[in-house]
């Protein structure tokens, strides 16, 4: 018996516990957590910080997807207060901006450029985009997603849709995209080199 089809309900079933656990208190934050992981791995010394004018540039093209206006660049240069960096990243993701321009993100992301059939898509990108806004967390987001039941907006199930409810496509995707996880092998053979993944039950 095929084994794909198997791991499928077994990620549908285990994921939104998973996705719904909240991190350890007692944990450093997870920025931190990431820095000191990429800096354990450097080769060399890290690149030196960017300076003000490489910041705001950049800060705008990766939060709201455009350069600063000529104020707004300047406004950011000639402030002296030096928690502006801080301030600016805190504004820029309260901004419509932010969420309108995520929604894109996450569509990409998420549907790979699939279009999703029984959902209208300036549907799906509403939800995306009404998600993030209401700082809704991405494991909350993907738990409904990967749900798509009648507990969640309808709007979540263009996942599933756009993928023609397809048990080969949706278990190669969640394990992918969600998981970390490529199960692709185990569709046509067993995995040469992971014993976990196989055909047989």
């Amino acid at each position: 018996m095929k084994r794909v089809g198997l791991v499928l309900a077994l990620i549908l079933w285990g994921a939104v516990p998973v996705l719904a656990q909240p991190l350890q208190k007692s944990s450093p934050p997870l920025h931190e957590q990431i820095d000191r992981l990429i800096e354990s791995r450097l080769p060399g010394k890290p690149a030196p910080l960017a300076d003000d004018a490489q910041f705001v540039r950049r800060v705008y093209l990766d939060l709201v997807g455009r350069i600063p206006s000529v104020d707004e660049a300047r406004a950011f240069l000639d402030d002296p207060d030096p928690n502006k960096r801080a301030k600016l990243i805190d504004r820029l993701l309260a901004s419509p901006e932010f969420s309108y321009r995520m929604q894109f993100v996450l569509d990409d992301w998420l549907m790979e450029r699939r279009s999703p059939s029984g959902v209208n898509r300036q549907q799906w990108l509403e939800y995306l985009r009404r998600s993030v806004e209401e700082g809704k967390p991405l494991n909350e987001l993907f738990a409904q997603i990967i749900r798509a039941d009648d507990q969640v907006p309808r709007e979540a199930a263009a996942f599933y849709l756009a993928r023609d409810v397809q048990p080969h496509q949706l278990t190669r995707d969640v394990g992918r995209l969600f998981f970390g996880v490529d199960l692709q092998c185990a569709q046509c053979h067993e995995h040469p080199h992971i014993g976990d993944y196989t055909q047989d039950l």
